[in-house]
């Protein structure tokens, strides 16, 4: 597996510099929108033979994987280092104009795609896939972020299909994507030789370390309504939780224009679990998909299908390391935008 790293000054000049690199990072998050790019580079201070990279603020960087782009972002941080004659800087892919640009819209009986794509286009953005939906959507979104109002739009198309969605960049274009496919193509990138038709969590293939926690601090399993007035008017509960845990008690005072029983669900809340895992680098990988995972050793991970909320992928070029560390959790998520 070979990684290379070239940086694009002014839009024109482009530079190979993979061999001052030593560490290079991109990481993603559910919540994160724009994948996140740090470097760290040799910067010599003394050595005049040595070429340093003027990498700053606003230079392109691509990263490629056995000669393919995996990422392009723009660098919007740096900083020089004399004493350690390093480098670091952090770059974001094209989603980071979506989080740092306002906007505002009534849509009106516009289906989804439709509304999407204007903001994309009032941006000046590109964009490649965006799911054709057909839901038409009514939203009034004031002084919101650019992602905000698109998730905005998701969040109500994802009442009607219970479709879970995520934008991503794809190259210097947005698309979005159907959050929770289980990753299953032949590419395992790994320096083990490994070659499967899925990507799989085991200690026996990959494995170098998890932790995994669940807890029922946060639990909610019965929700008492009531109206304005202080009466009881129902009740919605999670029988078996109740049966097994005891009753977590919560209640809830009917909204005006609001379904009591469906405001009242939101409160239910089961077991927390949170479970992390470094392991040999694999860029199929990534937040937004679900993979297989076998440890034997927990039971209820001895063969399940997770997901991916959140992905940092390590690559130490000096020794050739690759790992990865995920979060990954039992439900399929999205960010989720109500107002």
């Amino acid at each position: 597996m070979y990684l290379s790293v070239w940086a694009l000054y002014d839009r024109k000049t482009l530079e190979n510099i993979t061999d001052f690199c030593k560490t290079v990072q991109i990481s993603g998050d559910v919540q994160q929108c724009a994948r996140k790019l740090d470097i760290n580079m040799a910067y010599s201070i003394r050595d005049k033979n040595q070429p340093n990279a003027q990498i700053g603020p606003g230079t392109i960087i691509y990263v490629c994987l056995d000669f393919k782009e995996i990422y392009r972002g723009v660098v919007v941080d740096r900083e020089i280092n004399s004493g350690a004659q390093e480098i670091t800087f952090t770059a974001y892919d094209y989603l980071m104009y979506f989080l740092r640009s306002k906007v505002t819209y009534n849509f009106q009986n516009i289906e989804s795609e439709y509304a999407v794509e204007k903001i994309c286009k009032d941006l000046g953005v590109m964009y490649n896939y965006i799911p054709t939906t057909g839901i038409k959507i009514n939203r009034l979104i004031q002084n919101k972020t650019a992602y905000e109002a698109i998730m905005e739009i998701y969040t109500q198309v994802n009442k009607v299909n219970n479709i879970k969605y995520m934008p991503y960049a794809d190259y210097d274009m947005f698309s979005v994507m159907e959050k929770g496919k289980v990753i299953t193509n032949p590419e395992w990138h790994s320096y083990t030789g490994t070659v499967d038709v899925n990507a799989v969590l085991s200690p026996d293939l990959n494995m170098a370390g998890t932790v995994y926690k669940d807890t029922s601090s946060n639990m909610v399993n019965k929700v008492k309504i009531y109206d304005e007035n202080g009466n009881a008017i129902g009740v919605t509960e999670l029988e078996d939780m109740i049966k097994f845990y005891g009753v977590f008690q919560e209640e809830y005072q009917k909204e005006e224009n609001k379904d009591p029983v469906t405001e009242a669900r939101k409160l239910l809340h089961g077991i927390d679990r949170e479970f992390s895992v470094t392991a040999i680098g694999d860029w199929r990988c990534r937040t937004g998909y679900a993979m297989q995972v076998k440890i034997p050793y927990i039971d209820i991970l001895a063969d399940t299908i997770m997901f991916i909320d959140g992905d940092t992928h390590t690559w130490e070029l000096a020794s050739g390391k690759y790992t990865m560390d995920l979060k990954l959790s039992y439900y399929n998520t999205m960010d989720a935008k109500e107002e």
